[in-house]
């Protein structure tokens, strides 16, 4: 089962791999844009002495492994629907959890090569950023991260109908939890209630954590960030594992 269960991840890694315009492309022109905005706006600016663009640039690599985790499990299957294939997944012999790691895994593993390819590129605007304060805290917050939205890409997935569905989520759930998260400003300048709900948007504490193992800065106590991201893949690991029973098994 486990042999089947990795067959399952690298089929979807070569699922992605074919369409590489919106894997590793899009997800650079969009940091780029950010970059040269706010590169303009907030020349000189810094927050707690961190330069401003190093605080949103951080900000903005954690929201592409976000994004890309996220949109990888979720358009995948819900593809699978769409074209007829979910019986593949119902006649499987993988239990239904295994079937949902593989897709999260796959998941990582795309926000892993964004990221990696991101960085390569785009880095070189960012003077003084180098290698990661806290090393193992990076590793720790992009494997959880990535596997975190990766679970909650795969739940959505088994839940949304069609495209219609999955678009209102992306649009109506996910960019509000990341213009929340404190990617672009600390946390503490929102005015409240603002503030106070953002400490409970999940999004927020994959940025944190992000930032303070690149950097070293943190709105809040990075160990409650890990705690709670911990917490959310929990969450979701149950929820994939019951919306997509809902789905695979067969009646």
């Amino acid at each position: 089962m486990q042999t089947n269960m990795w067959a399952l991840y690298a089929r979807e890694v070569k699922r992605f791999q074919k369409i590489w315009i919106d894997t590793v492309f899009t997800p650079i022109i969009s940091i780029i844009l950010y970059l040269g905005v706010f590169g303009v706006v907030t020349s000189g600016r810094e927050v707690d002495s961190l330069p401003y663009l190093t605080f949103v640039y951080t900000g903005l690599l954690a929201m592409q492994v976000v994004n890309s985790s996220f949109s990888n499990p979720s358009f995948s299957l819900v593809i699978a629907k769409n074209l007829g294939n979910m019986i593949d997944l119902q006649l499987a012999p993988i239990p239904v959890w295994r079937i949902g790691i593989a897709y999260a895994l796959a998941a990582f593993t795309r926000g892993v090569i964004t990221l990696g390819i991101v960085l390569l590129v785009t880095i070189w605007f960012i003077p003084g950023l180098g290698f990661p304060t806290h090393p193992v805290s990076f590793l720790l917050a992009l494997f959880l991260t990535g596997l975190q939205f990766g679970m909650m890409g795969v739940a959505f997935g088994f839940w949304a109908k069609n495209f219609e569905a999955l678009t209102f989520v992306s649009s109506f759930v996910m960019q509000p939890m990341i213009f929340l998260a404190g990617v672009f400003y600390p946390i503490a300048t929102l005015p409240a209630p603002w503030n106070i709900i953002s400490m409970f948007n999940p999004v927020h504490h994959n940025v944190n954590f992000f930032r303070y193992a690149l950097t070293g800065y943190s709105d809040l106590n990075p160990l409650i960030s890990a705690a709670v991201i911990l917490a959310f893949c929990g969450v979701f690991f149950v929820a994939m594992q019951v919306i997509a029973k809902r789905n695979i098994v067969l009646k």
